[in-house]
């Protein structure tokens, strides 16, 4: 009896969307728990369901930095290999109760950092500008546009630029780069960017 029920508890957590992920109200840890579920388990179906949580949190408590963060995961959920491995799911089921098309996932994902541009323009967050044109970049090079991604690199850049002439004791973790600017010349010479 008592494997029978050991039994039924792990087949409720797999038919669960969030097994393994306690739940929660709080939107920032759902954008967390997000990130952990597309990005290292390959999970992109609960994953995504937490993010449109998050977002409508966000939303309905006015926090337009939180939103920002929402929506640059869900850019990156998007575009990410979870979602790629899904491909047969999500070409029949679409994103966001279909609202978006599978073969609309890049268009959506760049929209989707758009919105988080113009809050971080408005409150002139130059780091989290910074970010979110680099993430348009990796987004424009995955749909293989190359002159767009080269673009997003270059704005990437000159937000890098007003960050740092704002804070220049800022320390930026560049993962052995000497410089942002280092980074950014990697990034379009492996896009094949026009010099």
């Amino acid at each position: 009896m008592r494997n029978v029920i050991v039994f039924l508890t792990i087949i409720s957590l797999a038919g669960c969307a969030a097994a393994l992920v306690p739940h929660t109200n709080d939107p920032e840890q759902k954008v967390t728990d997000a990130y952990w579920l597309f990005d290292t388990k390959q999970r992109p179906l609960p994953a995504q369901k937490l993010i449109l949580e998050a977002i409508e949190i966000y939303q309905e408590e006015g926090n337009d930095s939180g939103l920002a963060e929402a929506y640059i995961a869900y850019a990156i959920f998007l575009r990410s290999y979870a979602v790629e491995r899904y491909t047969e799911h999500y070409e029949t089921t679409g994103f966001n109760n279909g609202a978006i098309l599978f073969k609309d996932r890049f268009n959506a994902s760049i929209t989707y950092l758009d919105k988080s541009r113009a809050i971080y323009e408005e409150k002139q967050e130059f780091d989290n500008l910074t970010n979110t044109y680099l993430h348009m970049g990796f987004t424009y090079i995955i749909d293989k546009n190359v002159p767009k991604s080269c673009e997003m690199y270059i704005k990437s850049l000159e937000m890098n630029t007003l960050f740092r002439s704002n804070y220049p004791d800022a320390k930026l973790n560049l993962g052995g780069f000497k410089s942002y600017k280092d980074f950014i010349d990697y990034k379009m010479k492996q896009a094949e960017c026009p010099v």
